[in-house]
């Protein structure tokens, strides 16, 4: 029914839609988590080689950024996708007129052997995602690509390029699906190289790659190219995504180390401080609110954006008060291992960056 739109909603509705590319904002952070959780440790190994890394100290720490907001988004799912249900509501059971929500939101499985799988970030190969909390898809990436870098530092102490080729190796490998012995290890390394142009892009900040970074840029840029002429598989599309994602970082911590300001990056500080935690609460809200409005105009859509705007402003103000409980606590405890560093003043950036990391 767009004919019944005012020209503010059909402005909001253009603007709306830069919602629907999630999916490669997620291989933003990607990129983003791969470079703020290497930079420190690059620093210490281009000092020392040998230094000793405390990755007891770094797993503890990897699980309180994650498990606090996660089990409490699980919490929140459990409680609202139960409400809704309570109040037979026809997104929970798939009966909307409408077969996209039908497919994505509803019958989600909210059983203890779901909820189990969930906490070990084994959805959606063994288990559905919990409820209709479907964002949560991207954590279990994030969790594994943590789990693994440990390891690659093995191989990556002196220097990245043994790592890097034998990341490069494993995507490729995750084309042929008899070399695995489970879909899990396939997927994670099929996307785990975006997380790894992240660590390339702190490799080459701290100077552990001695190169320009516009060598970075270009590098990106010419991946880009490449995977946009064979683009097919969604692997290739998302490394395509995270590629140009790299190229637009580099360029900035390039502009960074000419000694140029990007203090306009640091008005977005409010909104990253809760962004975790808004992230993996939004969508059951969302469903909800939905679900509620939707049986008001007797399983129609609502003509206008302001239930749009409403919703996101409940979300925004939900996730802001949660993460005074689940996510500002478990970020402020510094570790032996992560020492602060000398960095040159020029690199404003890179320092944002590195105090970011300290206080996860």
């Amino acid at each position: 029914h767009p004919e019944k739109y005012s020209l503010l909603d059909k402005c909001l509705v253009y603007f709306f839609s830069l919602f629907k590319w999630g999916h490669e904002f997620v291989l933003l952070f990607f990129v983003l988590s791969g470079f703020v959780i290497h930079y420190g440790y690059a620093l210490k190994l281009k000092q020392n080689s040998a230094a000793k890394i405390q990755w007891g100290q770094y797993l503890v720490r990897r699980a309180r950024r994650i498990y606090p907001p996660f089990l409490f988004a699980l919490l929140l799912t459990l409680i609202l996708d139960t409400i809704g249900r309570a109040n037979g509501l026809a997104i929970y059971d798939g009966q909307t007129p409408y077969q996209t929500i039908n497919t994505n939101v509803g019958n989600q499985s909210l059983g203890w052997q779901t909820l189990l799988g969930n906490l070990f970030f084994l959805y959606k190969e063994y288990v559905p995602i919990f409820g209709t909390n479907g964002p949560t898809w991207s954590l279990k990436f994030e969790w594994w690509f943590y789990m693994i870098y440990p390891l690659t530092i093995l191989v990556a102490r002196k220097h990245i390029y043994y790592a890097t080729g034998l990341m490069v190796l494993l995507f490729a490998a995750s084309f042929f699906p008899g070399l695995w012995p489970g879909a899990l290890a396939r997927e994670i390394f099929g996307s785990m190289i975006c997380w790894w142009l992240g660590v390339l892009l702190a490799e080459v900040a701290t100077g552990r790659i001695k190169a320009p970074m516009s060598v970075m840029v270009a590098m990106a840029l010419i991946g880009f190219g490449v995977c946009f002429v064979t683009a097919g598989d969604s692997r290739v599309t998302d490394l395509k995504t995270a590629l140009l994602f790299t190229a637009i970082i580099a360029v900035l911590l390039a502009v960074a180390q000419r000694g140029k300001s990007l203090k306009w990056l640091e008005k977005l500080k409010p909104l990253g401080d809760f962004s975790y935690t808004l992230y993996i609460i939004h969508f059951p809200i969302l469903v909800l609110l939905s679900g509620l409005l939707m049986k008001y105009l007797n399983n129609g859509l609502p003509s206008h954006s302001y239930f749009v705007m409403l919703g996101i402003v409940i979300c925004l103000a939900v996730a802001y008060l949660a993460h005074f409980m689940v996510e500002r606590p478990f970020m402020k405890t510094k570790t032996v291992d992560m020492k602060p560093l000398q960095v040159k003043p020029k690199l404003k950036l890179v320092k944002a960056k590195r105090k970011h990391l300290e206080q996860e």
